[in-house]
C-alpha cells in the first residue's frame, strides 16, 4: 500500500544492533509516494505528520501512540513526541478531504470486476468505558454487544493479483451532539468510491446489508452488487410476498463450485451452488 516504505522499514528491522544515527536518517528520510498524494495541498507541518505516523506505524507495528513515539527515536524526550503527535491528530478540517483523495487514489485500481467488499465491523473499548460517544453494539462473532464504535470500511479485491487499493476506512462514532449514523457513513463511503470508479467494481455486503435504509440507498443507481440476507426478509415475486429463503429455493444455481475449508477438526468438502 505504501510504495517504497516496506522495504526500508524491513531492513531497519533486521539489521541488529543498528545505531541510532541510522534510524534518525530513515525516520527523515523524503516520504513515499502515498502519504505525498493522500496530504497534497495540505500545509507541511500536517503532510510531515502523516509520513511521521505511517513510518511510525509500520516501524512499531502499533497504533498506539506511545509505541508510535517510541519507534521514532527522536533526540527529544518521548513524551513531547507523543504530545506533538497528539496535537496534529486532533487538527480540524482534514478529515473530509483526506476521505475524498484516499477514495480518489484507490479508486484507480477498481476495476469492472473488481470485488468491493463493505463491512460495517466494530471497535471494542470494554476497557475505556469512559470514552467519549461509545456506543453498544452487536458482535455476532462473540454474541455479545460491547461498547464501542463503528468501523465502516471498503476494500477492493482484484479478481487476479493481490494488490489491495487503499480504499475509506472510517471510525465512527453513532452517539454525541453532531454525530452521524453508521447507515449515513455507510452510503458515504459507497458514494465516495462511486464518484470517482462511476460503474466500476462489484458490491458486496454481508448480513445487515440488506436493511432498508441501506438496501434503498445501495441499489439506487443500480450497481452489480450481491447482498448477504439473513434468509426471513420478505420480498415481492409476481406481487406476491416471499422469504427470501423461499425464494431463493425455488432459483435455479447454474454456478456449482467446490471449496475445502477446516473448522478445528479434519478438512471438509463443501458443494456450493
Amino acid at each position: 500500500m505504501v510504495e517504497g516504505l516496506g522495504a526500508r522499514i524491513q531492513s531497519c528491522q533486521e539489521a541488529s544492533p543498528m545505531p541510532d544515527r541510522n534510524i534518525r536518517s530513515r525516520r527523515n528520510a523524503p516520504g513515499s509516494k502515498f502519504p505525498r498524494e493522500l496530504t497534497a495541498g495540505w500545509s507541511k507541518p500536517s503532510s510531515k505528520f502523516v509520513g511521521e505516523m505511517v513510518w511510525g506505524i509500520q516501524a512499531s507495528q502499533d497504533g498506539k501512540r506511545s509505541e508510535i513515539a517510541r519507534s521514532r527515536q527522536e533526540e527529544i524526550p518521548r513524551i513531547q513526541t507523543a504530545d506533538r503527535l497528539s496535537r496534529n491528530r486532533s487538527a480540524e478540517g482534514r478529515e473530509e478531504h483526506r476521505a475524498e483523495r484516499l477514495a480518489e487514489r484507490g479508486s484507480r485500481g477498481v476495476e469492472r470486476n473488481t470485488v468491493l467488499g463493505l463491512d460495517r465491523s466494530e471497535v471494542r473499548k470494554e476497557y475505556a468505558p469512559k470514552r467519549e460517544s461509545l456506543d453498544p453494539g452487536w458482535e455476532g462473532s462473540a454474541g455479545e454487544v460491547p461498547a464501542g464504535y463503528w468501523l465502516c470500511s471498503v476494500t477492493a479485491a482484484a479478481v487476479e493479483g493481490s494488490e489491495v487499493p487503499p480504499l475509506p476506512q472510517e471510525l465512527v462514532a453513532a452517539r454525541g451532539e453532531g454525530l452521524v449514523s453508521a447507515n449515513a457513513a455507510i452510503v458515504a463511503a459507497v458514494d465516495g468510491v462511486r464518484r470517482f470508479a462511476p460503474g466500476r467494481g462489484i458490491w458486496t455486503v454481508d448480513r445487515g446489508g440488506d436493511r432498508k435504509k441501506l438496501r434503498e440507498p445501495l441499489l439506487e443507481k443500480k450497481p452489480r452488487c450481491g447482498i448477504r440476507s439473513r434468509g426471513q426478509r420478505a420480498v415481492i415475486h409476481r406481487r406476491q410476498p416471499l422469504t427470501v429463503r423461499r425464494r431463493s429455493a425455488r432459483c435455479r444455481w447454474r454456478y456449482p463450485a467446490r471449496m475445502v475449508g477446516s473448522e478445528d477438526g479434519p478438512e471438509k468438502r463443501y458443494e456450493l451452488r
